[in-house]
């Protein structure tokens, strides 16, 4: 038996409890399904945080599906691999652009991969939602079409910088990784810290991935006998280059980005580890927002940080659908005007996307309240603001250092 829904049997699957939502069999779609591409770094540098952002995409469509899709249609998510890579990630850009005919592209991690798509997102009107931390980005959208739930990288380096100042390291000599990531985050280190009294004893400097030895580019970085070394880069590349600082005998403090010391660097490294300092913009550890995150992804709250980059992946998919239901249609430029509504703070606060629906089919203002952080744009589609933490490695574990907001 086909059973028929009208928008009143919808709007109540919507209002079931947080964690289970109504099943609706054999649903009428009022029309075709709303497509959205996904596209992240499931390998690659960004491969310890791809498949998270993945998940959680996909926990928020099945959800919402399951209430009834929004604007009575169902969605449809195009999950691809980008590999970290631009040139892999255009290439299924255009899939999803030209095939897919997508609305959005959300999931993109890396600077040079958001960047590399943007051209053909902006010349076919598709809403991007990144990770990415180039100060690039905001110049190069022309259309209001991108937002970006990562602070851009001269926000990390300066609070990065902060807390090496805090914990009182004063003398530098500074290496990165050559891509966008990293530039602007050098120069906002650099100035931080000389402006708070410390010493950059080096030309700061840049290298490229994939080299086979960088026995070189330390002997250069650590030349002059620095008290510490500021080196933000992938896993992949730091890793090569901190075998080498440790065989060099360096026995300075390391700093790094965290994205450079996960698992797979703790297990290559073991107890070499031990005491590399490096900070990353975490989520609000306390919030129920983050809380209802955990659960959603059957995670327990230990308390510490889990799933950076997932909890934004999150906030993407679930501001993406509140805004086209905000604007009652998946038309690019209009969704991404609603996109600074719903994140409004001034409307109810709401972190499940399902309640979100709800107020606003009930003609309410709401305040989307993410798991990554307050989700709150400025002008240019930028996040307004994140916590940063600082961590130590001890014995294989991050041991938390202090945090601090920028």
């Amino acid at each position: 038996m086909t059973i028929k829904h009208t928008r009143r049997t919808i709007l109540k699957a919507t209002a079931a409890t947080v964690f289970t939502t109504a099943f609706i069999p054999n649903l009428v779609w009022a029309n075709g399904p709303i497509n959205i591409g996904s596209l992240t770094p499931n390998t690659g540098g960004g491969g310890p945080f791809g498949p998270t952002i993945t998940a959680a995409h996909k926990s928020i469509v099945d959800r919402v599906n399951a209430a009834g899709g929004i604007l009575g249609r169902r969605v449809e998510l195009f999950q691809n691999n980008s590999e970290t890579n631009p040139e892999t990630a255009i290439r299924a850009a255009r899939k999803l652009v030209d095939v897919n005919k997508v609305k959005a592209i959300i999931g993109t991690f890396s600077s040079s991969v958001t960047l590399g798509i943007m051209p053909l997102c902006q010349e076919a009107n598709v809403i991007q939602m990144c990770t990415s931390s180039s100060a690039d980005i905001p110049a190069k959208d022309k259309k209001g079409l991108v937002f970006n739930f990562q602070a851009l990288s001269p926000r990390w380096g300066k609070a990065i910088a902060d807390l090496a100042l805090s914990n009182g390291y004063k003398n530098f000599a500074i290496m990165a990784l050559n891509n966008d990531f990293t530039s602007s985050m050098v120069n906002s280190f650099v100035e931080t810290v000389t402006a708070g009294g410390a010493e950059i004893v080096n030309k700061p400097f840049y290298y490229n991935g994939g080299q086979a030895s960088y026995r070189a580019e330390v002997a250069k970085l650590i030349e002059d006998d620095p008290k510490a070394v500021f080196i933000p880069s992938y896993v992949t590349d730091f890793t090569a280059v901190y075998k080498e600082l440790y065989r060099a005998g360096y026995e300075g403090k390391v700093f790094t980005v965290s994205i450079a010391t996960g698992s797979k660097f703790k297990k290559a490294i073991g107890d070499a580890a031990n005491g590399i300092l490096h900070g990353l913009p975490v989520p609000p550890l306390e919030s129920e927002a983050y809380k209802f995150y955990l659960k959603l992804q059957g995670l327990e709250d230990t308390g510490n940080m889990q799933h950076p980059f997932g909890t934004a992946g999150m906030d993407q998919i679930s501001t993406l659908l509140l805004a086209m239901e905000s604007a009652g249609t998946d038309d690019a430029n209009e969704a991404a005007k609603h996109i600074w509504k719903v994140s409004n703070p001034n409307g109810e606060r709401v972190w499940d996307v399902l309640e979100g629906i709800k107020l606003l089919r009930a003609g309410k203002a709401i305040n989307y309240t993410g798991a990554s952080s307050e989700i709150d744009f400025d002008d240019e589609g930028m996040i307004k603001a994140r916590h940063f933490q600082l961590w130590e490695i001890r014995d294989g574990q991050d041991v938390t250092i202090e945090r601090i907001q920028s």
